[in-house]
């Protein structure tokens, strides 16, 4: 989370970007980037129609991808152009309309009301300022710990999130990763929201302890391709485990299965239910 945002320059979007122009399928527009004393300057062009934009920051971890954000002017738009880092490809970001665009502005990227751009610099940042400028990049102590730059002066305490009851810290966690639905609760692209897929849970309602912090230790990356891991906090409240007959010894993949939502992105869903053949979100 420290490198949820990131300086354009230091960016993996900037350092895998190709020698020649990304483009939108068909006739649609092209992207063209360079260096400039901000970040990178981007140029959407079609024939004679262009915008240009700044990118300044660029927003996600790497770990699945990354996506800029476009200054005009005083206006923020999310960029059309994410990097994607399995496949190591550039691509529409996830969200947006496939095709190409209707022009050139609208080739940036979505335009962002205050409202929006403050709800997503902040969720990758610790401070932003009025202006929409972030101040600290990253989520650090703070963002999750209130009180903990006092605290480290020898003022007040800290709020340790890890001691709240299951249910607050959700709503902690959720604050970023989401409680409520974009849309509503029948789209596929939900399961990227674990606070809102987990609180339908069984596990989450019927245990009142099932917390974030359960499975994932609050200061470390998620332990990825260790089903093992997951299998000894599925076992810790379910002692009387059913047998697998699959005979994989693999709890999530059976009752958080992965769901593709692009060719390049993934997520485990965490709904933890028990599936069918027919099972749907």
């Amino acid at each position: 989370m420290a490198h949820a945002m990131s300086r354009a320059s230091a960016s993996l979007f900037a350092q895998h970007l190709p020698n020649l122009p990304l483009k939108e399928s068909a006739d649609g527009f092209g992207f063209s980037y360079r260096p400039s004393e901000s970040g990178l300057e981007v140029t959407a062009q079609r024939g004679d129609e262009k915008a240009k934009g700044v990118i300044e920051w660029v927003l996600g971890a790497g770990v699945q991808g990354e996506t800029p954000i476009v200054r005009v002017g005083e206006t923020l738009f999310e960029s059309r152009v994410s990097y994607y880092t399995r496949p190591r490809q550039f691509g529409i970001t996830i969200g947006q309309p496939p095709g190409k665009s209707a022009n050139a502005t609208s080739a940036l990227g979505v335009k962002q009301s205050k409202r929006d751009a403050t709800s997503c610099l902040m969720c990758h940042s610790t401070q932003v300022s009025k202006d929409l400028e972030p101040q600290v990049p990253g989520v650090q102590c703070e963002r999750c710990h209130a009180g903990s730059a006092e605290h480290t002066v020898g003022k007040g305490s800290v709020i340790n999130p890890g001691k709240l009851s299951a249910a607050k810290q959700l709503e902690v966690c959720g604050t970023c990763h989401r409680l409520t639905p974009p849309v509503d609760d029948a789209q596929l692209e939900n399961v990227r929201f674990q606070p809102l897929r987990l609180e339908k849970s069984r596990c989450f309602i019927a245990s009142g302890k099932l917390a974030c912090t359960t499975c994932h230790p609050a200061h470390q990356d998620a332990k990825r391709n260790e089903p093992e891991f997951y299998n000894q906090k599925c076992i810790a409240c379910h002692s009387l485990h059913h047998t697998d007959e699959r005979k994989d010894g693999n709890c999530i993949a059976c009752h958080m299965p992965v769901v593709q939502l692009h060719p390049a992105l993934k997520f485990t869903d965490h709904y933890i239910r028990v599936l069918s053949l027919k099972s749907k979100l």
